[in-house]
Order: C-alpha cells, then sequence, then structure tokens
C-alpha cells in the first residue's frame, strides 16, 4: 500500500508554464462574468449601435428612399472632362443627385412622358469619376435642348458611407474595453491583497501576466465582434452590401485594441490604485492623447507616433478615395488636416503593443507586495 501512495505521488506534476496561461485565462474570464462586466459592455455596444442606427432617420436623414420626378440639368461632355470613344456619339450628359442608386428602378421623362428605357439608343447610365468622387452619369444620344428632362429612382446610402457611421464609436469602444478590462487587472492583485493568495503559488508572474492580458482581449474582441458583426448585418440591410475594406477596418481595430490594452496593462502594473488606473487610462483616450493630436493640427505638425492618431485609419480606411492631409489657412493662424497612413498607422499600433506588453511584464515582476 505504501508502495502504491508513493508512486501515485510521484506521478504527479506541477503544469508547465505554457500550460499555466489558459488556466488563468479561463478563471479571469469567470471573474468577468460574475462581475457583470462583459454583460454591462454588451449592452453599452447595443445601445449605442441602436442610437446610431435609429437616430438619423428619426431626424429626418433616412438611409433609403425614392426621388421622384427629379429635374436634370443636361450639360456638355466636356463640363465633366470626360471624352467618349470615338465610336460612341454623346449630345449631353446630366449627373445624377445620388451616388449608389438601384438601376433598375431610374427612368427617364420627356416633357413628362415616358422616355425610352435605359440601354436602348436614346440614353443610357454610366458610373464615372467626377470631381474625384464616383457619380451615375446619364449620356444622351440625341439633342434635349429647349425640353424637360426628369428622373425617377429609387436611392440608398453607400455601404462606407453608411459603415463609417458606426465605426467613429470603434476607437471609442476599444477606450472602454481597456478602461473595462485592462485597468485593474494587475493592480487590483496588490490594493485587494489577493496576491497573498495568488503570488505563493508555483505560478510564474509572467504566466499571469499573459494569462490575465488574455482573458482581457479575449473579452473585448468579443464586443469588437458585435460590433462589426452588428454592422455588417445592418450594411446588408441598408447600403445592400459591405464595404471592401471592412475586414481591413476590422483588423485595424483588433490591433488597436492590442495596443490599448497593452498600455491599460503598464498603467496597472504601475500606480497603486485600481481608481487611479482605471481613471488615467480612460482619461489617457479620451482627452490626453486627443488634445495632443489637436494641437498638432493647429501647429501645422503631423504626429504619426500617437496611438489615438494613428487609430483614425479604422474609420478612414473606408474612404473612397482615401482623405489626404489639407492646410486651410485663416486670417492670423492655419489649421490642418492630418489623417494617418494606413501603413504607418498599423506600425505605430503594433509597436505600442510590442513596447507596452514587454513594459508591463517587466514593472509586474518587481513590483513588490507590501503593507
Amino acid at each position: 500500500m505504501i508502495m502504491m501512495v508513493e508512486h501515485s505521488k510521484s506521478s504527479r506534476s506541477v503544469p508547465s508554464d505554457f500550460a499555466q496561461i489558459p488556466i488563468v485565462w479561463r478563471y479571469e474570464l469567470l471573474k468577468y462574468l460574475r462581475s457583470k462586466r462583459i454583460v454591462a459592455a454588451i449592452a453599452i455596444v447595443l445601445v449605442i449601435m441602436s442610437l446610431i442606427y435609429i437616430l438619423p432617420p428619426a431626424l429626418g436623414h433616412p438611409y433609403t428612399g425614392t426621388d421622384t420626378t427629379v429635374g436634370l440639368d443636361v450639360m456638355s461632355i466636356g463640363s465633366i472632362g470626360w471624352q467618349p470613344s470615338m465610336s460612341l456619339t454623346v449630345e449631353g450628359v446630366a449627373i445624377l443627385d445620388r451616388a449608389q442608386i438601384d438601376t433598375g428602378s431610374l427612368e427617364l421623362f420627356y416633357d413628362g412622358a415616358p422616355y425610352a428605357s435605359e440601354g436602348g439608343t436614346v440614353w443610357s447610365l454610366t458610373s464615372m469619376e467626377v470631381s474625384g468622387s464616383t457619380a451615375n452619369v446619364v449620356m444622351f444620344m440625341e439633342n434635349t435642348t429647349g425640353h424637360e428632362i426628369t428622373a425617377t429612382y429609387e436611392w440608398y446610402t453607400a455601404a462606407d458611407e453608411f459603415e463609417s457611421g458606426f465605426l467613429s464609436f470603434a476607437g471609442m469602444l476599444v477606450m472602454i474595453c481597456a478602461t473595462f478590462f485592462g485597468a485593474d487587472a494587475i493592480v487590483s492583485e496588490f490594493q485587494g491583497r489577493t496576491g497573498y493568495l495568488v503570488f505563493p503559488n508555483p505560478i510564474k508572474r509572467t504566466t499571469l501576466f499573459l494569462g490575465k492580458f488574455a482573458a482581457s482581449m479575449t473579452s473585448s474582441i468579443l464586443l469588437i465582434g458585435i460590433l462589426y458583426g452588428g454592422v455588417a448585418i445592418l450594411s446588408l440591410f441598408a447600403s445592400r452590401g459591405i464595404d471592401d475594406d471592412f475586414v481591413l477596418s476590422f483588423a485595424l481595430a483588433i490591433e488597436y485594441l492590442l495596443a490599448a490594452m497593452a498600455v491599460a496593462y503598464v498603467i496597472s502594473s504601475v500606480l497603486k490604485g485600481s481608481t487611479g488606473a482605471i481613471v488615467l487610462t480612460f482619461f489617457m483616450f479620451l482627452m490626453i492623447l486627443p488634445i495632443v493630436d489637436g494641437m498638432s493640427m493647429v501647429a501645422g505638425v503631423k504626429v504619426e507616433g500617437s496611438l489615438t492618431f494613428a487609430s483614425g485609419a479604422i474609420q478612414y480606411i473606408l474612404y473612397d478615395p482615401y482623405p489626404t492631409d489639407s492646410t486651410v489657412e485663416m486670417p492670423g493662424m492655419s489649421f490642418s488636416s492630418f489623417y494617418p497612413d494606413p501603413g504607418m498607422a498599423a506600425i505605430v499600433m503594433m509597436s505600442y503593443a510590442v513596447i507596452g506588453l514587454a513594459l508591463g511584464i517587466l514593472m509586474f515582476k518587481r513590483k513588490q507586495l507590501v503593507g
């Protein structure tokens, strides 16, 4: 019997450092669930998404509609800077007010009477670049001078325009995630004295740090996923599609989340109180860094190294064409509008993530549990 007991004891071993990370990750997620943090954060996301979707139509700006008997201003082809092929005879062109229309619903009227059908020998619809943006242009193959041309068509909001309205909240959501799940993740072990129970266990602080960080990222990615998933569904309904760069925007949002969470963990590893860590993390992304971004625009200096400035690529990546830097001269001063380069933004955010994780682990390993 004694030999059997000794054999049983000798077969047990402490899990490896790598195997302990999922254990810490699981218990941290359970803690978030029990404290209702995840539930509260999900509620915030759903409420804000609902407001962003409901308010524009409620204020008189619907996402879809029908324009009837819209008067068309027929111009010469030279007025829009376009030259047709030699085989195409175009007498005039008219630009429709809406960029996104249901081409099958377009009807033209010639002095109030139906004007043939699209694709015939009288008129045709095409899409082209006009003044730097894509526009729907009606080409007329016969002279319409002296006649009234009107149009009726169904229109809808472009996918990039619709989605960018929601994704302007993505940066704020990342800030909420960093505050909810990262700001007090480390400091709470010291302030609440739970470290007296955790630290004596055979687990390295690096393993504990990475397990906690993985749990924070998992909870936050869930929220970001709900936002992007909801926006994708709404975009399919309201804009009849999803923007080509929507997935890239999601990737940038996850990268920004990784960087912001790393910064939050550094703050949590340095400060001594949970309240201070939460307040500093919140205002770091809400006021401190945005103030630097704002002052740089007044000073005319593009601050590529600002994390919040780089996060602007999450929304701007949807724009077509991508916005370019510009400066407006005003009496006594000038104001510059800067936009992050997507490639540089990705490098900046990854740098914050790598440096933040390394610094956070170092500060956590050196922090002493006293008092």
